[in-house]
């Protein structure tokens, strides 16, 4: 499918809920997409949009054309340490009859960086189910990242696009019921029915943390700790310390000790015992998954 021409593609889907099957072509997609009507600056970005989505499913991940949910990702961490975070979800959840694991299920996960809100109309295209997990990424006024409790707003481009409007502060409060979306009017609404949510830290023990390394390190301290000399992804080991640091010491850690996140993840992965219950999963994407599943 990844050689095939974008237009020549015919999509089926069967909706289960009303017995159908719909039927979509994707040379349909390009007017979704650009709007004629549009201003010409903006119509330049919906065609760069379009371009991007074009090249990034036909080289990359024509998986999706086949996936019944999807889920959106920033970097190669979350790339490395998805599969192992849906697999304790499912071992925790082993016993409650209603859960439906997800290794079970078709789900593709994609790396997009910061341009998941660039799928936005291909998924309502394609009519799936899908979660965007990123990081609230609080910046100063200066746009300089910063702690999240110090900072004054997000440079995050997917939230700043899917929760249009929102503060910080508020950001920082939303209600979990909130971050389930539908499109409804041209612009994206909370809606507790809806079919896409979007993920990003949330005060966890106290702590709001930036960025997954930092939930991730704020919540599995001891676990890291413990195993410090041996982590390959890590520098300044001596300064994995929290008493060395005063205003800020997760954030601060995040930000000296992490020598390369891919290797830091893999460490992760090969200290973990057999179930994975050494360590946790950081609140904001264990709800997602949930709300995945």
């Amino acid at each position: 499918m990844s050689q095939s021409e974008f237009d020549d593609i015919k999509y089926f889907y069967r909706d289960f809920k009303d017995n159908n099957i719909l039927v979509r072509n994707l040379s349909e997609l390009q007017k979704i997409y650009v709007n004629e009507e549009s201003k010409e600056e903006d119509k330049t970005i919906q065609k760069k949009n379009f371009q991007f989505l074009k090249q990034y499913l036909t080289l990359e991940k024509a998986e999706l054309f086949f996936a019944d949910k999807a889920i959106f990702i920033e970097g190669d961490t979350e790339r490395i340490l998805m599969p192992a975070m849906m697999k304790k979800l499912d071992m925790e959840k082993s016993k409650e009859d209603s859960f439906i694991p997800l290794m079970s299920q078709n789900i593709s996960i994609i790396e997009v960086g910061a341009y998941a809100h660039i799928f936005e109309h291909f998924l309502r295209f394609l009519g799936i189910k899908a979660l965007i997990i990123t990081d609230i990424d609080s910046v100063n006024d200066s746009n300089t990242a910063c702690p999240v409790c110090i900072g004054k707003k997000t440079s995050n481009a997917s939230i700043k696009h899917f929760l249009e409007g929102k503060t910080l502060d508020n950001l920082k409060k939303l209600p979990k019921e909130e971050k389930i979306l539908k499109f409804e009017g041209g612009k994206w609404v909370g809606d507790v029915n809806g079919h896409l949510r979007i993920s990003f830290q949330t005060e966890q023990d106290s702590y709001h943390a930036r960025s997954f390394e930092d939930s991730f390190i704020a919540l599995n301290y001891d676990f890291i700790n413990d195993n410090k000399a041996h982590f390959n992804g890590l520098k300044y080991r001596d300064d994995f310390d929290k008493g060395k640091y005063t205003e800020h010491p997760i954030y601060e850690i995040t930000e000296k000790c992490i020598a390369k996140k891919t290797v830091f993840a893999t460490d992760i992965l090969y200290f973990s015992n057999d179930d994975m219950s050494n360590w946790s999963t950081p609140q904001y994407i264990k709800e997602g998954l949930e709300w995945l599943a």
